[in-house]
This record gives C-alpha cells, structure tokens and sequence, in this order.
C-alpha cells in the first residue's frame, strides 16, 4: 500500500468530521494490545522433542462512533500482526488495515431498529454467539439485524447472506472456514429482577461441494439448526445459570450426514465474602463413538458445533477444545472449580478442569493387537488456569496467566504428544484503551 494508514484514516474520517451538527455524539477511541505467549503443549499434548514457542502479538484499534438523533454509526479499523514479522525498514505495507466492525443503526420507533454492515454478534455467555475478543483479530459478521426492545423483552432477528465475489449465474461460496447463508431469532426475557431467560434459534447454511453425475463440479446447500435456551438466576450472594441446546439438520459435507447433537451446561456461584467467589459446574457436549462403527451409526454426526462461541472461554484456556479443533470428535464432559478474587485494582482467578470424553474413544493398540474394540478411560486429563490483572497506570491494565494440563493415554490417542512430558502456557499481555476525543452537542 503507498498510502500511509495514516493518511487513509484522515482522508477516511475528514468528512465525517466537517459534517458534526447540533444534537450529535463523536467518540474516538484506540486500542493498543501486545501480548506476549510462551507455549509448549497448546492445544495438544507437548513432547520430549517439542521445543517450546514464543512470540509477541499485537492489536491496534481506531473505533468511530456517532450518533444523532435516530442514526447510530460505528467504523472500527484495526491492525493485527506479530511483533517482527516485518523488516525495520519496511516501506510497503505488506498487509495493511482492515476494517473489523462497519456499520449503521437505524431507530426507526421508541422500540424497533435495524443495524446493518459489518458488526459483532455477541448473545449471553458468548457460548453460540460470541466477538472471540481474546484472538487479537477477533470475530465479526456481514448482516442486518432487526432489533426490538420494550419493558423486559428484548428481540434480535438477523440474517445474513455471503458470497465471495460478485455472481451473474451462481451462488457457489469459495470461503473457507465460513458460512453462507444464517438467519436467527435471539430473545431475552426479564421475569423478575433474579431471572431472566433467553432463547436462541440459529439456521446455518454451508455449501457441500460435489461432482456431479455428468464429472461436473456442483454443489448443494446444507443447512443445520441450532435451538436452545440460557436461564440465569442471580439474588444475593448467589448465580446460577444454564445452557441447554440441541442441534439437528445436515453437515455441509458430501453425501450428508445427518445431524443430531447437543450441549448442557449448569453453573453456580457463590460470593463467600464482597472480592471472593466459589465458581463450580458441569458441561456435556455430544460427540461420535470410535467404537461403534455400524451403518446406521455412522450417518449421523452426533457432534455438537458451538459455531460462534467464544470458545477459548470455555473448557480451559489452553485451547484443547472446539478452538479451531474437536469439532466432530468424541465430545466432551468438563467439570471445574475455580476461585475468585476481585479488587478494584487487581483481580485473581483459579480454576481446575477435569476433561472426560462424551463419547467411546477407541484403542487402537488393543484393536492391532488382537483386533477387540475396546473402549479407552473416558478420563481426558486435568488442566489448571491461573490469570489476573492489575492496573498499572490509569487507563493501562497488565493481564496475565499461566495454565498447566496433566494429560492421559486417551488424551495421547485423540491429540498426539507424550503424557509425561510437561504441558503447559504463558501470557502476558498489556491493554491500553484511550479515548482520543469525545464531542457531545
């Protein structure tokens, strides 16, 4: 790119600035995000070969946002990169900005509007739709979403419809990792002021590539749907929530399989004394036996897909699980207790979990030995997570972790690596959030 990022972010906000009237809101803000992780057995089991990993990544942001009357408007640019992975004295940017969040609301009565463009879909607990905010790129959507809010209920029915490039003939989508078409129903509903519960349907289409009876390249649109609900009870020192979703259509495969899934999830929490609180819960994902290999077994794909969730959230943090992996795999069952602890300035946090398949993991050393089907220990493994925060200046917080997973037999058999070797990962991460200028009128 020739032009400067700085010279395409004057020229991108200089008419917007000129056009600032009466009864109008201007808000900049930044981010700054560098953070640094040591990894050695990440996402899998690490081995006596493994050397570990390291590096630096970093997150800039510039977020736009106005507001007028019954128009809203949101532009956030950002820059995601690894600290080194361009020369001193670059002079041509090899990957420039991209444009994370872009788009409108319209209010168009005391209780509908319409957001439009590109945004971030983020729904309760993040579990189905989340902003993935801890990947420095973070996870946005292209689509419109009519919203209704009135007393205690709140509406959301979105859609969205994708293509790669514009189509005279086709609709074929060469995206990879995307969908093609999502149409939901979100809504929340306040009972009282301890309960409140929400109810999500999601349909999500993907394009099944095949060839056709002629040699011809086609392809056919297979589509999932995903129903749930998330009750939340909070009073006093106590919270309870729950999850409970079940998944059913077709995988965007060829031929397709059917799709029968679900997920389950109850947590509670207790606040002993004002900055510390107990945390302890349970959660089941369906997945796939190794052990059944019936015909009948087989067609169906019995693991549940969290699509948009902010995964790392879940399940620990050293990413073993649905982050980029697991996906229609043996399921999983993850039981944990943690601890709390929040100050004003500083915050603790300790949470065990311990991972048990769902689903029937097969020995494969048993099977080429005498060729039984046999069944492994359910038992995954135990992975510790400890993390915090605190402020080192005004506006400038400090987080940090550190996470270490105890692995199995059955663990080596779906991930790989050595269960005796020391499994384990780092971060330290600065977060500095500025707001640049701020106009009310």
């Amino acid at each position: 790119m020739k032009t400067s990022i700085r010279n395409q972010i004057v020229l991108f906000f200089l008419p917007i600035f000129l056009s600032i009237t009466a009864n109008s809101q201007l808000k900049i803000t930044g981010e700054i995000r560098p953070r640094f992780e040591y990894r050695h057995g990440f996402q899998s089991l690490s081995d006596s070969a493994m050397r570990p990993g390291a590096f630096v990544d970093q997150r800039t942001r510039l977020n736009f946002e106005y507001k007028k009357d019954k128009i809203e408007f949101k532009v956030a640019m950002q820059d995601v990169r690894i600290w080194g992975n361009q020369s001193q004295l670059v002079n041509n940017e090899d990957f420039g900005v991209s444009v994370h969040e872009a788009f409108g609301i319209a209010h168009i009565s005391n209780t509908w509007a319409i957001k439009f463009g590109r945004q971030e879909l983020v729904y309760d607990d993040h579990r189905i739709f989340g902003n993935v905010d801890w990947a420095q790129q973070a996870r946005s959507h292209d689509g419109i979403v009519f919203q209704y809010r009135k007393d205690k209920l709140k509406l959301d029915i979105g859609g969205a419809f994708n293509q790669d490039k514009p189509q005279n003939n086709t609709t074929s989508y060469s995206i990879a990792k995307s969908y093609k078409t999502m149409q939901y129903v979100w809504s929340n509903y306040k009972f009282s002021e301890a309960l409140n519960a929400s109810f999500l349907v999601l349909s999500l289409g993907q394009q099944a590539n095949f060839t056709n009876t002629l040699g011809q390249p086609a392809y056919q649109d297979n589509y999932t749907l995903t129903a749930g609900t998330r009750i939340m009870y909070k009073k006093n020192k106590i919270k309870i929530s729950s999850n409970l979703f079940y998944q059913m259509g077709s995988t965007n495969s060829w031929p397709a399989k059917n799709v029968n899934g679900y997920l389950v999830n109850l947590d509670f929490s207790y606040n002993v004394i004002e900055p510390l609180s107990i945390n302890l819960g349970f959660e089941m994902t369906s997945g796939n036996s190794q052990t059944d290999t019936s015909a009948n077994y087989i067609k169906t794909e019995r693991g549940f897909n969290p699509y948009f969730g902010t995964n790392h959230k879940f399940n620990g943090v050293m990413d073993y699980f649905y982050v980029g992996n697991h996906i229609g795999s043996v399921g999983l069952s993850d039981a944990y207790l943690g601890f709390d602890y929040k100050k004003k300035t500083y915050s603790i946090e300790l949470l065990a979990h311990i991972f048990l398949t769902q689903a029937n993991v097969l020995d494969k050393t048993e099977f080429a030995a005498t060729g039984t089907i046999k069944a492994m220990n359910p038992y995954l493994g135990t992975e510790i997570d400890l993390s915090g925060g605190f402020n080192i200046t005004d506006g400038v917080i400090c987080k940090l972790g550190y996470s270490h997973l105890i692995g199995t037999e059955t663990m080596v058999a779906l991930k790989g690596g050595n269960k005796d070797a020391v499994s384990n990962w780092g971060y330290v991460m600065l977060v500095l959030k500025p707001v640049l200028f701020e106009q009310k009128n």
